[in-house]
């Protein structure tokens, strides 16, 4: 995988997490914007505005956005982050969800609606799907595992799954704010069941990380002079000296 790949998912990431700040607009009584799941319009293009183009519908339906708080404007940031990692039970950082930051009409209530969606790959690009996103990193199942060469954006990884082909792997989460050139090898050679020097003197395998504040440690294919990509199949998990599963 090339590793300017890796640099620049890093900015998608962030960009992924901010979103774009977009209006929503209530009729009174409507119940439209309180915490729940809610459906873009079938003729909305990309990341719609909140109150024309997005329609509360059961969770139980297909769905694009689930609003889980509604916060103040001045730290609204700050919490929904923290709220977006109790309602999935874990670490939304290491998860497959984005948030974003909506503009409330009632003001009296607050400032700010923090909504969650699952995305498709490390660009951001959401996908709709049915149930509520609520424990999905306590059960695992929105956890980024594994990661795939998307043909279409060689800057881009879709997430995917380890018994698939696959570019790389997540080792691990960092602490917030933990650097991730001096933690990120360790956290990789811990997951291959190596020492730090068993892992340098392995020619076929490379740790990486997403640049910005993620926290994501990579296990990765080398980069190959022939063009080739997504040679792992298998999870390189607990490896240690054997071959790459291939």
């Amino acid at each position: 995988m090339p590793r300017r790949a890796v640099i620049y998912i890093a900015g998608l990431l962030v960009l992924a997490g901010v979103l774009l700040w977009h209006s929503m607009s209530r009729s009174s009584g409507s119940g439209e914007g309180d915490p729940g799941c809610f459906a873009a319009l079938p003729s909305v293009q990309g990341i719609p505005e909140f109150g024309e183009h997005l329609a509360p519908v059961d969770c139980g339906r297909p769905h694009d956005w689930e609003v889980i708080a509604l916060l103040r404007a001045d730290d609204a940031q700050r919490r929904c982050q923290e709220r977006a990692d109790a309602f999935l039970g874990g670490a939304r950082r290491a998860s497959r969800v984005v948030y974003a930051l909506l503009s409330a009409a009632d003001q009296r209530r607050g400032g700010r609606w923090c909504a969650l969606a699952e995305a498709l790959d490390t660009a951001g690009r959401t996908t709709s799907g049915t149930g509520s996103l609520k424990n999905g990193m306590r059960d695992g199942r929105l956890a980024v595992t594994c990661l795939v060469t998307d043909l279409d954006d060689e800057d881009t990884l879709r997430y995917g799954r380890c018994d698939e082909h696959h570019a790389a792997e997540v080792a691990g989460l960092l602490p917030e704010g933990a650097d991730p050139a001096a933690g990120c090898p360790a956290v990789a050679a811990g997951y291959l069941s190596l020492t730090g020097d068993e892992l340098a003197r392995r020619g076929d395998l490379r740790v990486r990380w997403f640049d910005g504040d993620s926290g994501l440690c990579l296990v990765t294919e080398v980069d190959d002079p022939a063009g080739r990509h997504d040679t792992l199949r298998g999870s390189v998990k607990g490896l240690g000296r054997a071959p790459l599963p291939r």
